[in-house]
């Protein structure tokens, strides 16, 4: 059967209007999609509300919440603003900037290739509210911490490849004049988390200054998360923190045993 040379012609249109259509649609894609698919993923307990502009530029309320049905829900006092760009190189990079918590954005890029994902933390410093995570619900929120969380990083890494991640990089989370309504002193302390990434990535928890002294050790072995570590009173102050300590965790003397895993 033979096609007229203007019958081609008309193919070829339509499949270029088509191919266009599908490129303006991904393009001007509204910011709600990607709200939507934060939800699934997160299970709810991170969410996108009143969200405004597109996937590839918008912003919106950032909250944390309890999950599915849950009741507690605590949004950052101001808005989050992103930025996700394509990559030459089959990935894309995510700038996120919070009015309240970032002086230059954290950003995040995403590589993929034929043996794996390759998601790296390239710019990380920023400073949280403490607050904010007691929107998880239990049993942050009746914790009720108060404070501020920064972050630093340098050269984070996650590699997914053979059906497990492997972790390079180090990471440092510093909890700062840490309160909790759970005791009248206040700030407890300050408090250091630091991630070194390796064969067994290893987290470690220590003390800075306070009258809460906490410290621990963590790793993950076979994919499974596993923390030891112990919180005591400064010498002076076991009335004060006597409840906070009963509710850490397990007491062994004038001592209360922290774990996980």
């Amino acid at each position: 059967m033979h096609t007229t040379p203007g019958a081609f012609t008309i193919s070829r249109l339509l499949w270029a209007l088509l191919c266009g259509g599908l490129a303006a649609l991904l393009w001007f894609a509204p910011a709600q999609w990607l709200a939507q698919a934060v939800h699934h993923l997160s299970r709810q307990h991170v969410q996108l509300r009143q969200v405004r502009g597109t996937v590839w530029n918008g912003s919106a309320q950032w909250v944390l919440a309890s999950g599915s049905g849950g009741l507690e829900a605590l949004a950052l006092p101001q808005r989050v603003h992103w930025q996700l760009r394509p990559l030459w190189n089959a990935g894309v990079s995510l700038d996120l900037l919070a009015d309240c918590c970032t002086s230059q954005s954290v950003q995040l890029q995403l590589h993929a290739d034929w043996q794996g994902l390759t998601l790296a933390l390239t710019r990380a410093d920023s400073v949280w509210p403490t607050q904010w995570l007691s929107g998880l619900g239990a049993p942050l929120n009746s914790m009720d911490l108060q404070g501020q969380l920064a972050l630093h990083s340098r050269d984070m890494q996650a590699r997914w490849s053979g059906g497990e991640w492997q972790l390079s990089g180090e990471a440092s989370l510093e909890l700062r004049e840490l309160s909790s309504s759970l005791s009248t002193l206040k700030p407890l302390g300050t408090y250091v988390l630091q991630l070194q990434a390796g064969t067994t990535p290893v987290l470690t928890l220590n003390t800075r200054e306070g009258s809460l002294l906490l410290q621990g050790r963590g790793s993950w072995q076979a994919g499974r998360f596993s923390f030891l570590g112990e919180a005591q009173a400064k010498s002076g102050y076991e009335s004060a923190l006597n409840n906070l300590l009963g509710v850490l965790g397990q007491r062994a003397g004038d001592k209360t045993i922290l774990k996980l895993g």
